[in-house]
């Protein structure tokens, strides 16, 4: 593993890699700065916004193909698109009717499409023709828009006449071709799979549903828990990740469960419950400070910011304990609502792994085998897991939980911790580049690529 200098940044949640994975887009105050991924030192472009109010710079978003880069400050109602190839070459969208609430780029990478504040209607605008400018009614800008993976329809939350509805859009015409009626009280979110077969919409928090549709607008499944006869209805799915290939969906709860649903029958096929005491068979990793013993390290407190040793040792003894703290100790629990249960659930590149968070345990990182819905390992960390995320080409699981080391875990090979050179940063945000040779490693005001050597 190497890693480069660090290089400034001021909001580690617009930092993105381009789709080719060529450059990474930083924010610094007002500026767009495009950097070489391979050799960040080398700067390929810097743009500079004319946006009056801080925060400059709230969105970055790049096109499909890499050929644009779109900056949105939602303060000052406007969305600027700039070409990587052609620094001469800008766009500007403002809506003159009403503010925009979110910025976000069509699959063809020529459409921008614009979300109005209190879900007025959805703007496209056309880079290809300034004239050319289309609008949607009634979108639910919270739960948002989801395209096919080919690009050719759109699938948009919407309600109207007290009822929520996904509406599917050619994106050639953007005329709707079919309204589907969904059964939620407030959808929150909807999915495209990646094999374009199917779209999941699922509640607001206080409603556990999960409603498939298929591409022809047939609804195929309206799965809540209580209808499976299980002794609650699951509180709300928090969080939802389809599988590489479509024929598993994994919805986290927030009861600490990941419920994995079939393509065949969308009925479960597992339930994954996120217990204290493990007593299946399954590799168990706490990290110890170096000299310190596994009794002596679930008893350390990492209060301090300096840089603390540690290795992982197995734990070989069984049962196993997790760790579990209260709601109000967990460093982001005044973001998250109460049995905020799992906060993040992910396929691997290839389909065979899953791995999980639950914030009720937010010192571990879940492994479980696919193909046998069994545990395959636990990660148990001194500090809550921050960010955690899968190598987009291979099953290689990077995480950070704030502190100067980056850890690595992949199957056969155990779990590999790296010291980032500067003992200052804290790790907070991990961000894969898509051709998976690197990924960027960020802290508060600066950032470093980590290259993956071995």
């Amino acid at each position: 593993m190497e890693f480069s200098d660090l290089y400034k940044q001021e909001n580690s949640t617009l930092v993105r890699f381009s789709p080719d994975g060529k450059y990474i887009a930083v924010v610094v105050k007002h500026r767009l700065i495009l950097r070489d991924s391979e050799n960040p030192k080398r700067i390929h472009r810097v743009y500079s916004c004319v946006y009056e109010t801080a925060p400059y710079i709230q969105e970055v978003e790049w096109s499909a193909d890499s050929e644009y880069v779109l900056t949105a400050s939602y303060a000052t109602n406007r969305v600027d698109v700039w070409s990587v190839s052609d620094e001469s070459w800008r766009c500007a969208v403002t809506d003159e009717v009403a503010r925009v609430e979110k910025a976000q780029w069509a699959k063809d990478s020529r459409h921008v499409l614009t979300f109005s504040e209190l879900d007025l209607r959805v703007s496209v605008w056309s880079l290809v023709e300034a004239d050319d400018r289309r609008y949607i009614q009634f979108p639910k800008t919270r739960a948002g828009a989801s395209f096919h993976p080919d690009g050719t329809y759109m699938a948009l939350a919407q309600r109207h006449d007290y009822h929520d509805y996904i509406g599917i859009y050619n994106t050639e015409s953007w005329q709707l071709v079919r309204e589907v009626a969904v059964d939620t009280l407030d959808m929150a979110g909807l999915r495209w799979s990646p094999d374009g077969l199917h779209i999941v919409a699922w509640d607001m928090a206080a409603a556990y549903a999960a409603v498939v549709v298929n591409a022809a607008g047939v609804v195929k499944r309206v799965y809540r828990p209580g209808d499976e006869s299980e002794d609650d209805d699951g509180l709300g799915v928090r969080t939802c990740a389809w599988s590489p290939g479509g024929q598993l969906l994994a919805l986290g709860g927030y009861d600490r469960r990941v419920r994995v649903l079939n393509h065949l029958t969308w009925r479960p096929t597992a339930t994954l419950t996120h217990r204290s005491t493990i007593n299946v068979q399954a590799d168990v990793f706490v990290e110890v400070e170096v000299g310190q013993t596994l009794a002596q390290a679930s008893q350390a407190v990492m209060a301090s910011t300096q840089r603390h040793h540690t290795r992982f040792d197995l734990d070989a003894t069984m049962p196993a304990t997790i760790r579990v703290v209260k709601h109000q100790d967990v460093h982001r629990a005044d973001a998250m609502p109460r049995n905020s249960g799992m906060s993040f659930v992910e396929f691997s590149a290839d389909g065979l792994l899953l791995a999980t968070v639950c914030e009720a345990m937010p010192h571990a990182l879940w492994v479980w085998r696919v193909a046998s819905m069994r545990l395959a390992a636990v990660i148990q960390t001194l500090r809550p897991v921050r960010t955690c995320c899968w190598s987009p080409v291979e099953p290689v699981l990077a995480f950070a939980t704030g502190s100067a080391t980056l850890y690595v875990w992949k199957e056969n090979n155990g779990c590999h911790l790296y010291d980032i050179p500067s003992a200052t940063i804290a790790a907070s945000s991990l961000v894969w580049n898509p051709n998976g040779g690197s990924l960027a490693i960020l802290s508060k005001g600066v950032f470093s690529i980590a290259y993956m050597t071995d």
